[in-house]
């Protein structure tokens, strides 16, 4: 089963309500929303699959398990694809 984690290409840190990610490698600045945050606050208590995301924002949010899989799919690919997240298998 496939899992997700951070990478050690970033640093994350609380501001004013917000999660701020920085990216070490290209010296870039990520915000996230609501929903974002709940993940990324999620993956740094260790791996985390797609599922147990979904449950953890479905248990915060009106949403159906659907909507959820597919949004944070995409998020997911946003984060590897800035290597602020990686796949573990």
């Amino acid at each position: 089963m496939t899992t997700y984690q951070l990478t050690s290409d970033q640093i994350s840190s609380k501001v004013a309500g917000e999660t701020v990610i920085l990216n070490h490698s290209k010296g870039a600045y990520y915000g996230l929303n609501e929903v974002g945050v709940l993940v990324w606050d999620n993956l740094e208590k260790g791996p985390q699959t797609l599922d147990s995301l979904c449950d953890a924002v479905i248990s915060e949010y009106e949403v159906d398990a659907e909507t959820c899989k597919t949004d944070i799919d995409i998020l997911l690919k946003d984060l590897i694809s800035e290597k602020l997240v990686e796949k573990t298998d």
